[in-house]
């Protein structure tokens, strides 16, 4: 009787740390706007929330990275800065087995099998050898939209970044507010050579974001955009004017007593 009250507990236990190890989803902000899709951030990405892209599954940590959205009534565009020490030196045949990041994407409200739901994982190369420049992924809403979806990536300094330009599709109208899913992911072959070494998502539990939307994260899309700095009028350029003028007076001054000799 001990024996299988000891088991008994230990099954229990089990299946509590089974139910309470699934990490609570996480909400993020995207920004309304339209960005140049180059690689380069512009300053629309900073009115975004940015999601902290630093729960490893396995690697030596010292890769991670960070993303931003944006939407506009056609696409929804994330930016991925990525710092990683060591790129790979060639691409692989799979993307995922070389550096690069992928974005998911649940636009139909219920969370499932992403081949079977409006969902789709979307893998991008980072600029390394041989990298074709091209999607991998699958899920309905990746194979309806990859023709009309682009990305760019460029080497940064600490690693590298990915500009994603995607279709919400015609299935799909986006509004303001409205809140969708999605997960965030970075794989890296940390010592450039030998396939991939590293997974970083942007909350735990994240593992099969491939196959299932389930634990993905909200984004909100919030109408939320970059409002430039407004420029006030230089102090420096106030004075030329005050000067300016004065010179003025003055030139007028002196004319008149040059009149006043003549008569």
């Amino acid at each position: 009787m001990k024996k299988f009250g000891s088991l008994a507990l230990a099954a229990l236990m089990v299946t509590a740390l089974g139910v309470t190890s699934s990490a609570a989803a996480k909400t993020f902000e995207a920004a309304s706007g339209t960005p140049t899709i180059d690689g380069i951030m512009d300053d629309l990405y900073t009115a975004a929330e940015e999601v902290k892209i630093n729960v490893a599954t396995s690697g030596d940590g010292k890769t991670s990275g960070t993303a931003r959205v944006l939407w506009d009534s056609d696409n929804i565009y994330v930016f991925f800065d990525i710092v990683d020490p060591v790129l790979s030196t060639a691409a692989r045949d799979n993307y995922y087995e070389s550096d690069s990041v992928e974005f998911f994407i649940d636009l139909s409200g219920t969370p499932g099998d992403i081949t079977t739901i409006n969902a789709g994982q979307w893998t991008a190369q980072a600029p390394i050898p041989g990298a074709k420049g091209d999607w991998q992924g699958r899920g309905i809403h990746r194979d309806t939209n990859v023709d009309n979806a682009s990305y760019k990536a460029v080497k940064t300094d600490n690693g590298y970044a990915i500009e994603m330009q995607i279709p919400f599709g015609a299935d799909y109208t986006p509004k303001a507010d409205a809140v969708i899913t999605a997960a965030f992911h970075i794989n890296s072959d940390e010592t450039g050579a030998d396939g991939r070494d590293g997974e970083y998502f942007a909350n735990e539990g994240q593992g099969n974001a491939w196959s299932t939307s389930e634990a993905y994260d909200n984004l909100v899309l919030t109408s939320k955009k970059y409002e430039a700095p407004k420029v006030e009028a230089s102090t420096n350029t106030a004075d030329m004017g005050i000067v300016a003028a004065l010179a003025s007076l003055a030139a007028s001054g002196v004319a008149v007593l040059s009149l006043k000799k003549r008569k």
